[in-house]
């Protein structure tokens, strides 16, 4: 464990310059998660996030510029004028708190702030730039009946091409100068999770699937990232997260919202998409999300999704298993060690068997020969997975895996040597591990 640095500037002859101390703390690197500290007013906060991480960042525009040229497939210069345009004038205006960290962020790192805005943005802006929207991430949260001691459980694994998922690996525990503490998974030079898995302590944890096949064009108000950053840090209830990340709402990463509260036991659904919304709670019972949206009204109205009961399909198979594990199989049953064994499930319902392809609830597109959302062996699929439950909650500690939910090994060389149609990627992956499920947490 590193102690907390102090870095001083040395005293100039006719000025006392001091720089700022380093307000936080890299706790440990473990199974592949870098776990890490941050804390005080916005630029410190920032300022600490990056340089503490700085080797870390060194590679996001390396990261960015082949992601816009192969994943978004626009002109860096498109996308950097699009983000000064939109983002940078709403978060100067509108969100001066986040504004700073940012700024911090970017004089840690030895970056341009308009570099570490347009990392933030990429995710908001990816609709902007593209139809549609990309499926990622299986989850669910579960509370009452459905759980062995009737209180809350939650996990969630996300799905992803290789390297954004991989860069996720950061576990960032938040103590701002004001409004409530906070734990998330995250990218380095992210001021929300990216990934959206958090725990904080008002007592509210969440996470999210994004909404396929959208189809409406965002409009901009307040970016997703600064929303539920807001939320993380000001929500209180239910009622507080439902009212900031509607209020401006820009449309520009619909998901289904998966809420719990660790002190009323009671969870909810809040699919959001741009003028629609459905929002469900229930203190016994189960949510998940598979990138169908739930709500009719809202997947009628804003998407063009016929998949959602279509078993052939990534989202009709695992809308298909979520419904038969938590349902029926692991009804009251559900804690954390058959939460592990749901969120890495490889059953595949159409081919009634197991199998690791884009059809399970751990995905693996990457084994894929089907194009079954994404072509065939791309590399995408299950990078991570994460279980918490109201005891762990209270702690603000979570148990994750790195890697995937199940602990797949992926060699970078093997695999372009099998898909060479993939060859550029070799550029930017690196081999994965097979890393074990371990406790993630911040003695305070």
């Amino acid at each position: 464990m590193h102690k907390t640095i102090h870095i001083h500037k040395s005293i100039h002859k006719t000025t006392r310059k001091r720089r700022p101390k380093i307000c936080g703390e890299i706790i440990s690197n473990t199974e592949g998660w870098v776990v890490m500290h941050i804390h005080g007013n916005p630029y410190e906060r920032g300022f600490a996030h990056g340089k503490l991480l700085k080797s870390q960042l060194k590679n996001i525009e390396k990261h960015m510029d082949f992601l816009l040229e192969h994943d978004m497939k626009i002109p860096k210069m498109d996308f950097m004028k699009e983000s000064n345009k939109v983002i940078t004038p709403i978060l100067r205006k509108q969100y001066p708190e986040f504004y700073e960290e940012i700024r911090g962020i970017a004089d840690g790192s030895s970056l341009s702030i308009q570099l570490i805005i347009a990392w933030n943005s990429y995710i908001s802006l990816y609709s902007h730039f593209r139809d549609g929207s990309k499926q990622r991430c299986s989850a669910f949260i579960a509370t009452g009946d459905a759980t062995e001691k009737g209180e809350i459980v939650m996990s969630h694994n996300t799905h992803s091409d290789f390297l954004t998922g991989w860069s996720s690996n950061v576990v960032l525990y938040v103590k701002p100068h004001k409004g409530f503490s906070f734990v998330m998974q995250t990218v380095p030079g992210y001021i929300a999770s990216s990934t959206d898995w958090f725990i904080c302590s008002s007592g509210i944890i969440g996470c999210e699937t994004t909404i396929s096949n959208i189809d409406y064009k965002p409009k901009f108000g307040a970016p997703y990232f600064c929303r539920i950053r807001e939320a993380m840090q000001y929500g209180s209830s239910f009622d507080d997260y439902d009212k900031i990340m509607s209020k401006q709402n820009a449309g520009d990463y619909a998901c289904s919202w998966l809420f719990g509260d660790i002190y009323s036991n009671e969870i909810m659904l809040f699919e959001l998409g741009l003028r629609e919304k459905n929002v469900q709670r229930k203190k016994s019972g189960v949510f998940y999300g598979m990138n169908s949206v739930i709500g009719e009204k809202l997947r009628e109205n804003e998407t063009t999704d016929i998949d959602h009961e279509n078993i052939t399909t990534s989202v009709g198979a695992r809308n298909r298993r979520f419904s038969e594990l938590l349902n029926h199989t692991y009804k009251g049953k559900i804690n954390v060690e058959n939460a592990k064994r749901i969120i890495a499930d490889h059953y595949d319902v159409y081919l009634k068997r197991d199998v690791k392809n884009g059809r399970s609830i751990c995905n693996h597109t990457e084994l894929n020969p089907e194009h079954c959302h994404r072509p065939p062996y791309s590399p995408y699929g299950c990078t991570d997975a994460k279980v918490v439950d109201t005891e762990m909650a209270k702690q603000m500690s979570f148990m994750g895996r790195f890697g995937s939910a199940c602990g797949r090994l992926f060699d970078v060389k093997k695999y372009i040597q099998r898909n060479p149609i993939h060859k550029h990627w070799g550029e930017v992956l690196h081999n994965m591990s097979n890393h074990k499920w371990t406790l993630l947490y911040h003695n305070k």
